[in-house]
């Protein structure tokens, strides 16, 4: 979510309150996604005796893969995305997380922490606390403005105070400066946070749209074996601050080992030899003692250790261009594009660990070829249909809470698969390719421009807090209906009194108007309507109608 717009939204200048990052902009889905959002009318509050909640007929739309992505299909095995796109996209991802090259933006990375991180000598990240702090403060605020907790109640004085005093804003500006004793990994599924505090801040639930499961606190989630930089600490001890390769926020710090120089190396090389992501919803991983070590949800990056002819099939994993230099990255990548076969074998992997003194060790662990593959896996629609056949119909969890997916973490865990990093805001994903607004034409002229125009599986679409993937066309009264794969909350009426929830992740056609309701508002027909082609990474910028990502301002 962008937490920017969420300070928009308590502005007097508007009529009532905002969703921080959630609502689709003037016709769209009920925070759907991280992203920025439109304002919201308090005149609603007029509703307030009316259910705000009612279940959207799913059962009317087919949910089977198989029926979209067809197994016979010719095209089933050929890819959406070259090898050669492919490649250049896992570069820049290897280069996110592990680079070390002058312009790669890894956390790990010296060049990167001093001049993006840095690059206002910390003043900019006290800046940036003390504004999250003023946000969450209920002080001078009333109605639709106000923060609630869990037991439905305002956040009061001594709760912000309390968390303020714990952050110890001016830490951010003391020491300024690279220090490699900071880098650390995650050794667990991290909930990143707006404040050091587990509590929840809702907006008034009697309000459509708001109250659970929209925490206003919760950012994003940081998958095991991610690379980070600490950037502070609670006084408490209990939290870090930290830079992801998507967002700064806080984390608790038991789930936060330190990196020496010896652990960032074997780790970023046996990254560079062999990326592992796992593929299925979520795999438990027991190392090789038989301790848990954590659930890795899918598209979790763990490095592979060389299989033994013994331990797997020689036609497992087909490369097709052997060894190669990612020049972005700084170092040697020898991963290709691969397939993988019907045959089940084991994979050890590497899976980080704290020790008792907080300090990063390397374990190993073993799964099988069914719950990892080597990255990039083969951009193909089997191995879409794959992922989507393992998502379809998990709940919705908005900045993954419960270690869910919310739109545009869901397009993020599915393309990291593929080697592609996606940002983590649905707005600034548009990035990722080439970027085409329909945001002036009618929803008519948008729907008939994707259906001729649109490239299936490989064509993003953003409606304004909240983006889904265009997987090809259906017909309807002798007429191309778009087909989208998307992770969303649900769809609002034009008086936004209630919502119609799907919450999970579906496949939908996009209609002009909703079949079994029209009063719903469509999709296609939100302010902004924009589509991005997937293709050779241009870049990471974000598209000129994106606001700035306050959750990632070191870019």
């Amino acid at each position: 979510m962008s937490v920017a717009v969420l300070f928009r939204r308590l502005a007097v200048s508007w009529p009532g309150a905002r969703r921080a990052a959630a609502l689709c902009a003037a016709a769209a889905i009920l925070a759907a996604c991280s992203g920025p959002p439109p304002a919201r009318d308090v005149r609603r509050q007029a509703h307030a005796f009316i259910d705000t909640v009612t279940l959207f007929p799913l059962e009317h739309y087919d949910q089977n893969v198989d029926h979209w992505l067809q197994p016979g299909s010719p095209a089933y095995d050929q890819p959406f995305l070259s090898p050669e796109e492919q490649r250049e996209h896992f570069d820049a991802l290897f280069a996110r997380y592990f680079g070390t090259g002058a312009k790669a933006p890894s956390p790990w990375n010296s060049a990167y922490v001093t001049q993006r991180v840095y690059r206002e000598q910390g003043a900019d990240i006290a800046a940036l606390q003390q504004r999250r702090i003023d946000r969450f403060d209920n002080t001078g605020k009333q109605g639709a403005a106000l923060g609630y907790g869990e037991n439905f109640r305002p956040h009061d004085k001594a709760w912000i105070d309390a968390i303020a005093r714990n952050m110890n804003v001016e830490q951010f500006t003391r020491t300024p400066v690279y220090r490699p004793e900071r880098r650390a990994i995650a050794t667990g599924n991290l909930m990143v946070r707006e404040l050091p505090t587990t509590d929840p801040s809702f907006y008034d639930h009697h309000l459509a749209g708001e109250g659970y499961p929209f925490d206003n606190l919760q950012i994003s989630a940081v998958r095991p074996g991610t690379p980070l930089y600490v950037l502070g600490g609670s006084d408490d001890g209990a939290w870090q601050y930290v830079q992801t390769p998507d967002v700064q926020g806080w984390v608790r710090s038991d789930g936060v080992a330190l990196a020496d120089d010896r652990f960032v190396d074997a780790w970023r090389a046996a990254a560079g030899k062999s990326l592992g992501a796992v593929t299925v919803a979520s795999v438990p991983v027991r190392d090789s003692s038989g301790a848990f070590r954590f659930d890795a949800p899918v598209g979790t990056m763990l490095p592979l250790l060389p299989a033994s002819p013994s331990a797997l099939p020689q036609q497992s994993v087909a490369g097709t261009n052997g060894a190669r230099q990612a020049a972005s990255a700084g170092v040697a990548v020898t991963n290709t594009p691969g397939t993988v076969d019907d045959t089940r074998a084991l994979r050890t992997v590497l899976v980080p660990a704290r020790d008792p003194d907080g300090r990063a060790l390397i374990r190993t662990a073993t799964l099988s070829d069914t719950q990892i593959a080597p990255m990039p896996l083969a951009a193909t629609p089997r191995h879409l249909a794959m992922l989507m056949k393992a998502l379809i119909g998990r709940p919705y969890g908005w900045g993954n809470s419960g270690l869910y997916n919310d739109c545009s973490s869901e397009l993020q865990s599915i393309f990291a698969v593929f080697g592609v990093w996606l940002p983590r805001h649905s707005s600034t994903q548009m990035s990722a390719g080439r970027l085409i607004d329909l945001s002036t034409s009618t929803p008519a002229q948008r729907l008939d421009y994707l259906a001729r125009h649109g490239e299936p599986l490989r064509t993003l679409i953003y409606i304004g807090g909240h983006v889904m993937l265009y997987i090809g066309n259906t017909t309807r009264d002798g007429v191309a209906v778009p087909v989208v794969y998307q992770d969303v909350w649900g769809l609002r009426p034009a008086d936004d009194s209630r919502r119609a929830v799907i919450g999970g992740s579906v496949i939908l056609p996009l209609y002009e108007h909703i079949p079994e309701d029209a009063s719903l508002q469509s999709l296609a027909a939100t302010r902004t309507f924009q589509i991005s082609i997937l293709g050779a990474p241009d870049g990471v910028s974000a598209p000129p109608s994106a606001p700035p990502d306050e959750d990632n301002p070191a870019g």
